[in-house]
């Protein structure tokens, strides 16, 4: 039996529905972005609060994040992602009621809370269905929904923004009801679009199950690779917070130019709406660029660290550069930031494998998902202050490039990784089997 077919078939069957998933996930999270303006005139929410609401969406992903995907563990992903799907849909649409600070900042908080457990309960759910070999590239094709949701979000927003008036609502809140509405409608569907497990899927063989549950069991770390079984010992691991700290890195790198960008492009003379457009999305195409090319050559040659540790210095010589340079070569510069940041991404998470299994894994992929996401919080505040006491806003992309920097260094002493996956461990232990139930059907 040829592998490649194997891996061609789990691909084509569940990579299509998890990027469709993840697309509406970032449009539902972002959208917010586009009508700043309108919250302020229809719902009395100001700049302050604007800002507070925006990102107390990451102390609800946050804090619920662990929880989440040791239900998935437990439960299964298909039934657990379109359960989170349905609620953060709903809440989505609810976004169109907002009339006031206090119910804005209980909607962002839960619709954190509801988003918590989706990415950090794929990047899992890719470890069931794809060896170390292709989860690079598998994590990479996910996550490029992100670069793609960013290159449409904002002309279609724009559009149902532009249904003001229909049956007496204002085009913001026809964007939130048509923007979370698919949300609604596709969690319906993940229950028949995902299967749990290599050996509950009826679409396989014998054969290739049996294949494919070698290959991935090949993969599991030996039990001295692994972090004490505690979970106050898995946090006080080094290896642990160490991937914590990078990711936190990436995030904030992430945030950072995402922050910076429309007050560079506001700078560049003699573009219209449509050029403003055109050139905000120029880095999300470099970024599509970089979460492609990154984990094909990470997991063609087995090296995890190098092309890391290259995307964090990519990311943090482009912020530099959007601070340094005229707007038009700063535009340039946030390009290659952006192909560092998100092609960093899909890298990173094949690094937790190598240390982490079973329910070590759930909790802890959770726990650092939710730890970096913290950046989108701290990463404009950061930015924030560092403008009110300097006058000068290009002086917090300084800030924040010195932290992605310390990611990079960081990611040096990833020595524990390996350049190549390492050795499996042939035999899963009695205390594995026990906190994997399926694991025992293998």
């Amino acid at each position: 039996m040829n592998t490649d077919t194997v891996r061609r078939k789990v691909a084509r069957r569940l990579l299509p529905p998890l990027f469709l998933m993840f697309v509406l996930s970032f449009l539902d999270r972002t959208n917010v972005a586009l009508v700043k303006t309108h919250l302020a005139t229809d719902a009395g929410i100001d700049a302050a609060a604007y800002g507070f609401g925006a990102g107390v969406f990451f102390v609800g992903y946050a804090l619920l994040g662990v929880p989440s995907n040791l239900v998935l563990h437990r439960w299964g992903a298909r039934r657990w992602l379109a359960a989170l799907m349905f609620v953060w849909g709903l809440l989505s649409c609810a976004m169109a009621l907002t009339a006031s600070p206090t119910g804005f900042y209980v909607l962002r908080f839960l619709l954190g809370a509801a988003e918590a457990g989706f990415f950090p309960g794929v990047i899992l759910y890719i470890t069931y269905w794809f060896p170390a070999s292709d989860r690079g590239k598998a994590t990479g094709m996910f996550q490029s929904a992100v670069a793609i949701s960013s290159i449409i979000g904002n002309p279609v927003g724009g559009w149902l923004i532009g249904l003001h008036g229909l049956a007496g609502l204002d085009g913001w809140q026809w964007m939130f009801l048509l923007e979370g509405a698919p949300t609604v409608l596709l969690a319906l569907a993940v229950p028949w679009l995902l299967t749990d497990r290599p050996e509950d899927a009826r679409w396989l063989t014998a054969e290739e199950k049996a294949l494919l549950a070698a290959r991935i069991e090949a993969d599991r770390p030996a039990e001295d690779a692994r972090p004490p079984r505690r979970i106050r010992e898995i946090v006080g691991d080094s290896r642990v917070l160490r991937l914590m700290f990078v990711y936190f890195a990436i995030q904030i790198g992430v945030y950072g130019v995402t922050f910076w960008l429309p007050a560079l492009v506001g700078r560049i003379g003699g573009l219209d709406d449509v050029g403003i457009g055109f050139v905000s999305a120029l880095p999300w195409v470099f970024a599509l660029l970089g979460v492609l090319i990154l984990p094909w050559l990470s997991d063609r040659s087995g090296n995890r660290r190098g092309p890391l540790r290259l995307a964090l210095v990519l990311t943090a010589a482009g912020l530099v550069g959007g601070a340094l340079l005229p707007p038009v070569p700063a535009v340039a510069a946030l390009c290659v930031a952006a192909f560092g940041f998100l092609g960093a991404q899909p890298v990173f998470w094949t690094v937790p494998p190598t240390i982490l299994s079973g329910v070590q894994m759930a909790g802890t992929i959770a726990l650092i998902s939710g730890f970096g996401n913290l950046g989108g919080f701290l990463g404009p505040y950061v930015m924030g202050v560092v403008e009110t006491s300097t006058g000068s806003g290009a002086t917090g992309l300084y800030a924040v490039a010195l932290i992605v920097i310390a990611g990079a260094a960081v990611v040096t002493g990833f020595r524990w990784a390996g350049l190549r996956t390492p050795a499996a461990h042939p035999h899963p232990d009695k205390e594995d089997i026990t906190d994997d139930p399926h694991r025992a059907l293998r």
